[in-house]
């Protein structure tokens, strides 16, 4: 089922040839956080939100807090777009305040609730809010709606992984974000299309083998379709991630002995303490970022792209593939190009030549290149 019809999607046909704002605010100044201001800061007049006073000292912008956002109403209001890189826990709540501001949001959080039901608040204060706006959900999305809106696929496969370079004991992988939101991955049951029709599936019940560049990886159903089960009108459409093989059997084997648990054993929350020694292992690490995604009508259509840690800025790959993702649709919104109000998903942005063009080219000054090939 569409979210809503195409035609009431209108794109603003005036000359773009510079910003129309100039402040936007940047919730979070972690890893991908930091990337965002990064990128933008170049153009824009930038503030950052972080409770990390030691996050905040490394940017190098004038305008840093680490108080509450809502407490600084002067500049929420100087604010016409705001970049929120939250934890999926507390986004929804935050992302509402700022709709019912009036703000732009562009939001890469990977939260449990669904951004629809937020429709109705962004349109009545006349609002946009771009949800998923990362790597996965988020540029997959947009490489997902470009080939059903101009090839009218029928099938879509997205394969994604955020990966170590080398694997990484004693679980064969590394946090290349935060592990909060790995740990979801396993949790949340993942949805599929198949038959037209909407599946829950366990994401850790059907582990496969998939091969990429020459290496095989294990793979594991995640719930990065998201917003396409609504959008995209296709018969089997499915996102997995890959993993070192062994990974996932051992987190397998934890989720199942309850280390992932939120309910309490002897006064303890197993997940909290889970998620406190994982991140032990900190983040001192390469990392690479490996997509594919294929389209299939009468011929298979794919873009590919293999991105690798920037060792000149230091940037990880997760990051570059998030934060310049999540940069590159914030820009779209600021060079005035989407005239709607409400959820408008990151695949909307991969209907439209305009801004699908103007995306995949602010990635590719920032050496992020997706290869296109039809067979």
């Amino acid at each position: 089922m569409r979210y809503r019809p195409l035609s009431v999607l209108q794109q603003n046909n005036k000359a773009n040839t510079a910003y129309g704002i100039s402040m936007i605010t940047v919730l979070g100044a972690g890893l991908v956080g930091s990337a965002i201001i990064q990128d933008l800061s170049a153009d824009f007049d930038v503030t950052a939100f972080d409770r990390s006073r030691k996050a905040l000292d490394g940017l190098d912008i004038r305008k840093k807090y680490s108080d509450d956002i809502f407490s600084r109403r002067n500049v929420l209001e100087a604010s016409e777009i705001v970049v929120t890189t939250l934890p999926g826990s507390i986004s929804y709540a935050v992302v509402k305040k700022l709709l019912r501001m009036g703000k732009a949001v562009v939001d890469t959080s990977f939260m449990e609730e669904d951004p629809f039901t937020l429709d109705e608040t962004a349109r009545r204060h006349r609002a946009i809010y771009v949800p998923d706006a990362g790597y996965a959900p988020g540029a997959t999305n947009i490489l997902s709606g470009r080939m059903y809106k101009k090839e009218g696929v029928k099938r879509i496969e997205i394969i994604v992984a955020g990966l170590p370079v080398s694997c990484t004991e004693p679980f064969r992988h590394a946090l290349t974000f935060n592990v909060e939101g790995m740990i979801d991955e396993y949790t949340r049951p993942a949805r599929i299309l198949r038959a037209g029709k909407v599946e829950t599936v366990d994401p850790l019940s059907e582990i496969s083998a998939v091969p990429f560049s020459g290496s095989m990886y294990d793979a594991f159903y995640s719930d990065g379709l998201r917003t396409l089960l609504r959008t995209v009108g296709v018969e089997e459409m499915f996102e997995k991630t890959l993993r070192y093989p062994g990974h996932l059997q051992a987190m397998k084997q934890l989720r199942d002995f309850g280390y992932f648990s939120n309910d309490k054993v002897d006064g303890i929350v197993p997940r909290k303490l889970t998620e406190s020694l994982f991140g032990r292992f900190g983040t001192d690490f390469r990392d690479m970022c490996l997509t594919r995604v294929t389209g299939f009508n009468e011929r298979k259509l794919e873009y590919t792209n293999v991105d690798r840690y920037d060792r000149k800025t230091g940037t990880k790959s997760m990051a570059r593939m998030t934060g310049y993702s999540a940069a590159a649709m914030a820009r779209i919104l600021a060079g005035g190009m989407v005239d709607a109000k409400g959820v408008y998903p990151p695949e909307y942005f991969g209907f439209f030549d305009r801004e699908f063009d103007t995306f995949i080219g602010l990635l590719r000054k920032r050496g992020i290149r997706f290869s296109y090939t039809e067979t």
